[in-house]
């Protein structure tokens, strides 16, 4: 479920960067230089021996030529990584604690992975959009094009497309952290937001039965995004894109609240149930008002890890990568109830009675 992932982690690194102490380091700026100096990076002419850092016992050791090409690890960033590693294990020799670089914290690369465990989560969290986007479109099929409820579904599947654009896009974004990658992570976590606002705001509003307000919501919310997207290219900001991603995942919460609450209401008022069918009700009540309810709960509470900036340099994990993991069950749950508002709501909308 995206609603405020990678929001408060866009807060939380802003203070963070303040506190980030590693690449300020007198040590480390030595080290880079030295490392710079060694390997002949671009600008570096001055003539050392190969592999040796002037002044220093450190061996720095040359990025290889897949890793330059594939993966964009020029001389400068390479002696940046490695500086990172030096200073860092010197720190834990020293008995002192580990501090951040550039605002993040200093990870071995593994399997080609600069954050092995985020990398893997963000896959896992690709997953159940992919499957929610599967179940959407056999939704579909057995959808009449009559029923204008299937307007609603399609909103889910852009929701669904949309996740899975994103959770790609921190996959990527985690392998390996470039300028471009980091900007694309957020523009598809915007349209994430976004996306699951205007579908739950259409299927809250009954806008689907509407057409006239039905484009009205959908040409302001591509407009809200265009606009976003323009702002962000010609004065690019961590604090605007955190506020504008919270503010309208905080609406997409509430909303998603109000439409468990409407649901009950509706379940609550309708003819009360034959004895028989009592477990049919009260299963009804679960799925329909339960289950949204504790998504928002269980998401918010999930988040909690990135108000605890942990990060173990042996296990290589932080909270920022068991936040991705505890995204993923509720996710996979959020398109089971998709689908089973859906079809209440197409009972609903049929006057049929239970």
């Amino acid at each position: 479920m995206l609603i405020l992932q990678r929001l408060l982690i866009v807060y939380i690194a802003l203070s963070t960067a303040l506190a980030s102490i590693g690449d300020r380091l007198d040590e480390f700026a030595e080290c880079v230089e030295d490392c710079q100096l060694a390997l002949r990076c671009p600008g570096f002419e001055e003539d050392f021996p190969s592999g040796t850092a002037s002044g220093s016992h450190a061996v720095f050791i040359p990025a290889s030529s897949v890793a330059s090409g594939l993966f964009f690890w020029d001389c400068t960033a390479h002696c940046d990584y490695q500086c990172q590693q030096i200073i860092t294990q010197l720190r834990i020799h020293e008995g002192k604690p580990v501090v951040q670089f550039h605002g993040k914290w200093p990870f071995k690369k593994m399997l080609g992975m600069q954050e092995l465990f985020s990398t893997i989560f963000s896959v896992a969290n690709f997953v159940p959009h992919y499957r929610g986007y599967r179940l959407l479109q056999g939704e579909l099929k057995a959808t009449p094009l009559k029923s204008k409820a299937h307007l609603v579904l399609n909103q889910y599947v852009y929701v669904a497309m949309a996740g899975m654009l994103a959770w790609t896009s921190s996959s990527i974004f985690h392998f390996r952290d470039l300028e471009i990658t980091e900007k694309l992570d957020y523009f598809f976590a915007g349209a994430t937001v976004l996306s699951a606002f205007h579908a739950i705001l259409i299927r809250v509003g009954r806008l689907y039965q509407q057409d006239t307000y039905l484009r009205m919501a959908s040409g302001t919310v591509l407009l809200i995004f265009g606009m976003h997207i323009v702002r962000q290219y010609l004065d690019w900001s961590y604090t605007y894109n955190m506020r504008f991603n919270v503010a309208f995942g905080v609406l997409q919460y509430i909303l998603l609240l109000v439409l468990a609450y409407k649901n009950f209401k509706q379940l609550k008022r309708r003819r009360q149930p034959r004895k028989a069918h009592y477990k049919i009700r009260k299963s009804m009540v679960f799925d329909l008002c339960v289950v949204p309810a504790a998504l928002v709960i269980g998401t918010s509470l999930s988040m909690s890890c990135e108000l605890v900036d942990f990060f173990s340099y042996k296990w290589q994990i932080d909270s920022h990568a068991i936040w991705h993991a505890c995204t993923v069950i509720p996710s996979w749950k959020l398109y089971d109830f998709f689908i089973d508002d859906y079809r209440y709501l197409e009972v609903c909308d049929a006057g049929i009675e239970d």
